[in-house]
This record gives C-alpha cells, sequence and structure tokens, in this order.
C-alpha cells in the first residue's frame, strides 16, 4: 500500500503511520440521537409543506412533490452516504505531515509542527477516532463522522488549498500506533497531545 501512496508524498517524505477506518454502525450510541433527530424532523417538514400547498391551491403540483420527495430523500439518505465518505479515507502520518486523502483523492493535510493538539474519541464500533488540532476539538467531538469527511480548513489561507487547520482519523483500529507517533512529536516540541476523551 505504501506504494500506492507515494504520489501524495512531498521529496524525501517517508511515510510512518497509514491506516483506514474500520466498519461501524450507521446508528452508534454518538451519532443515533443525531440522525433520529433529522429523520424526524425532516418527515414533519415535508408533511407540513405537502399539508400547507395542498390546502392552499386545491392541487398538488407534480414538480412540487417531487422537488420536496428528493430534498428529503437526500436528507434521510445522507448518513449511509457519509457513512460511505468515511469508509474511503485513508490516513497517513509521516515524518512531516498528518495527511487525510479522501475516495476521490482529494488530499488534506497539517503540518506536524503545526497541530496544536490531538483528542482521541472512543467510539462503539471498538475503534478510536483521533482529533487533530484544537480548532475542531468543540465540533468534532460532536459530530466526528460529518468532520472527518469535511476537514476544517481556512479558506483564507494561501499555503494551499489542501492544508487544513483540523483533521479527524475516523474509525482507526490501530490509534496508539498513531497516537504514539503524535505523543513522540509532541516530546519532540513538535505537537501538543490535549489527551484522551471518550464523550464532549
Amino acid at each position: 500500500m505504501d506504494e500506492e501512496l507515494k504520489e501524495y508524498l512531498r521529496d524525501g517524505e517517508i511515510i510512518r503511520w497509514n491506516g483506514r477506518s474500520a466498519p461501524f454502525p450507521l446508528l452508534d450510541q454518538r451519532e443515533k440521537g443525531r440522525i433520529l433527530i433529522r429523520w424526524a424532523i425532516t418527515l414533519v417538514c415535508i408533511s407540513m409543506l405537502f399539508g400547507i400547498y395542498g390546502t392552499g391551491s386545491g392541487a398538488l403540483s407534480g414538480k412540487f412533490a417531487a422537488l420536496v420527495t428528493m430534498v428529503a430523500a437526500l436528507v434521510i439518505a445522507s448518513p449511509w452516504l457519509e457513512r460511505r465518505s468515511v469508509m474511503g479515507l485513508t490516513y497517513l502520518i509521516t515524518d512531516q505531515r498528518a495527511i487525510l486523502l479522501t475516495r476521490d483523492k482529494s488530499v488534506y493535510y497539517m503540518e506536524l509542527d503545526e497541530v496544536d493538539g490531538v483528542r482521541r474519541l472512543n467510539l462503539d464500533s471498538g475503534a478510536d477516532a483521533l482529533m487533530l488540532g484544537s480548532a475542531i476539538f468543540e465540533e468534532a467531538g460532536r459530530q466526528p463522522r460529518f468532520r472527518a469527511c469535511n476537514p476544517k480548513t481556512d479558506l483564507q489561507s494561501a499555503e494551499g488549498l489542501g492544508q487544513a487547520t483540523g483533521l479527524v482519523f475516523y474509525g482507526v483500529r490501530d490509534a496508539n500506533a498513531a497516537e504514539t507517533l503524535l505523543r513522540e512529536s509532541a516530546e519532540a516540541g513538535t505537537v501538543g497531545v490535549a489527551g484522551r476523551a471518550s464523550a464532549i
């Protein structure tokens, strides 16, 4: 696998760890409430829209019905789409950077000397998530899957489109190895590690 990943590295950059997201349940303890609330709100909204539109004009437009149904279907399907996206992620720690590769080969990275903290989230699946960068601790603690698929970037930065201010390595089975590398960097004065958080 290292050979396939070399095209994403700088000259002389060395991979010290790589991983992928392990399979995880759609409705785990951390995400279940948020997903069910989203589905319930969607169903209530679509019912209200159909009710209001039906009583106001007397006849329901086919185009309107199709549009509302399509939007509702996308909202309801979004957890499955998000899960598919997470399962397509690849994570790297090199001697220079933490890197996240998406299914479509988009690259997001943080220089190790810019990672100002790391937190670890325990997940129901037996794997863990590592949150890199204090800028995402609060948000990623609530929605780690979303932030794994959508790394936090600084839109004002001129450093490069893929440079992130926060990354989430979601559902990695060998999180200990990755965390150890980051702790070694911390001891070398590169990165501050904020410890473990089983719930935020």
